[in-house]
């Protein structure tokens, strides 16, 4: 959210990416920009606001609307629930949601939050180290994890009611320099 220009407004800010990929001016522009704040649930007469003047929530909303201007085939959304109230945090990934299958639009979502993972992934890529080390769809990853370092992961989770014990990450299978993809197996 630290991506929005402190001294435009978020009006002019979603218009500067109309303008300079899809070439719109006038009107044509205006109209956009407020078809895009609807689309994230932004009054209209946001988009003359500062982003200061805008909750993070909004903000949030800001950036996506900027994100999906040009009708991408592909969304990456690097932590974007990331510093947002629950309350705040579930209206941005239902939006999310809603917007990837109205614009039939694929989304790669970057989290390391396996509640955020729970709501929203269809499938699951896990990284240590820069590397991938398992993937599968959502049920087989944070259900039956298969890598040393998921299920390490999936410990440290606590469980809705408080009652499970949480674990540190126990690294003990990388001993003698052992290759990560070789500790699945």
């Amino acid at each position: 959210m630290t991506s929005l220009n402190p001294v435009l407004t978020v009006g002019y800010q979603i218009g500067e990416a109309l303008t300079a990929h899809m070439g719109l001016k006038g009107s044509g522009l205006k109209l956009r920009v407020e078809s895009l704040l609807q689309q994230v649930g932004i009054p209209m007469e946001r988009a003359n606001s500062y982003p200061d003047e805008l909750s993070g929530g909004q903000r949030q909303r800001v950036m996506i609307a900027m994100s999906i201007a040009c009708e991408p085939a592909l969304l990456i959304a690097d932590e974007p629930t990331t510093a947002l109230d629950v309350t705040v945090q579930a209206q941005i990934l239902q939006l999310l949601d809603e917007l990837k299958t109205r614009m039939n639009m694929a989304m790669l979502f970057i989290t390391h939050d396996f509640g955020v993972v729970a709501d929203i992934a269809d499938d699951v890529i896990v990284m240590f180290r820069g590397e991938i080390v398992e993937t599968g769809t959502k049920k087989q990853v944070l259900e039956k994890p298969q890598h040393p370092y998921t299920k390490a992961l999936l410990a440290c989770v606590p469980d809705a009611e408080g009652k499970k014990q949480l674990k540190p990450i126990d690294y003990a299978w990388l001993k003698d320099g052992q290759n990560d993809k070789k500790a699945a197996a």
